[in-house]
């Protein structure tokens, strides 16, 4: 790795909420799961339609599509299999090949490395996470006995050994830590992908960029036909870092979860986030709660196939805009 800058920077079950059950976790996985048992078959196909793409390998759990040279693209399927639960990558260059994600379980991962094996006939050299949510993290255990490093932030690796505790502590210790705020440059030979440090979906979330091929591995910075989790998001910063994404007008943007998405995709993205502000602003003039609000907004027009879960989802969103707002 080459850096651009020398100093970069169960007892028993228990019967509990659906609001309960996803407070009581930071990570999106449980978003999901939720979401699932409401979503219909014909949801789950739409995010698996791409039809510009070449499907590369299938499984339970989502479809690896060939987006460029030398770069594909996983498209999970959580409403059907919770194996990886989170979209990820895989980018190969002469002298190195990176996996993007470690997902939610350690058979994940390695379905990935291997994937990766057999698709550019070398093992990966790299392993990136984006953020520390458990469904991008928790798989980690799955690249132990590899030869390979695991890059991430600061901050993730730091959250990481706090709150997912399914990730051994011997993998974090020997990873590459990416500090500060200045991108870095992982060179795979004859390619170059720029790991940019960002923020808003939560404390560190990076984006993963391969400029020769216009593809941007987004993260949960974006979301496609889904609702975002704003459980630990920064809204404004969110808004922010999804717009100067916008402005890089990437072929192909890999959002977190759903369906591959490209700029005008992500324009709608935007708009899906700027009706949330627009709901919160109002409910502080109006002296809403953010439940009440919540109850009352709707996704705005043309989005309405995005959630089918229940309403405490927007009242989650706009509740940290309006946490945000009043300081």
């Amino acid at each position: 790795m080459t850096h651009r800058d020398d100093h970069l920077d169960d007892g028993g079950p228990a019967l509990i909420s659906r609001r309960t059950f996803v407070a009581r976790t930071s990570s999106c996985a449980a978003h999901i799961g939720l979401m699932a048992a409401a979503s219909p078959p014909l949801l789950r196909l739409g995010w698996l339609a791409q039809d510009r793409f070449p499907v590369a390998a299938s499984a339970p759990w989502g479809n690896l599509l060939r987006v460029a040279e030398g770069v594909w693209a996983l498209v999970s399927d959580p409403l059907a299999d919770r194996t990886t639960l989170c979209n990820g990558g895989i980018i190969a260059g002469r002298a190195g090949v990176a996996v993007v994600e470690s997902f939610s379980t350690p058979a994940g991962a390695e379905w990935m490395i291997e994937q990766a094996r057999l698709l550019t006939g070398r093992p990966p050299t790299h392993l990136v996470v984006t953020h520390y949510h458990a469904d991008h993290s928790a798989g980690l255990a799955g690249a132990l006995g590899q030869d390979l490093d695991v890059v991430s932030s600061d901050t993730t690796l730091d959250l990481i050994r706090e709150r997912v505790s399914a990730v051994p502590r011997g993998i974090l210790d020997d990873a590459v830590v990416l500090s500060g705020r200045r991108p870095t440059e992982l060179d795979l030979g004859d390619r170059s992908v720029i790991l940019v440090h960002r923020r808003g979906h939560t404390a560190s979330d990076l984006s993963v960029e391969v400029p020769d091929a216009s593809v941007m591995f987004c993260g949960d910075l974006v979301w496609n036909a889904m609702f975002p989790n704003y459980v630990d998001a920064t809204p404004s910063r969110l808004t922010q870092e999804v717009r100067v994404m916008r402005l890089l007008n990437a072929a192909t943007y890999v959002p977190g979860h759903g369906p591959l998405a490209d700029a005008s995709a992500v324009d709608g993205y935007l708009t899906v986030l700027d009706s949330v502000e627009t709901a919160a602003r109002s409910a502080i003039e109006r002296g809403l709660t953010a439940d009440v609000a919540g109850a009352e907004y709707s996704l705005p027009a043309g989005f309405e196939d995005w959630t089918l879960f229940s309403p405490s989802y927007f009242a989650r969103a706009i509740g940290a805009w309006m946490t945000e707002l009043q300081g």
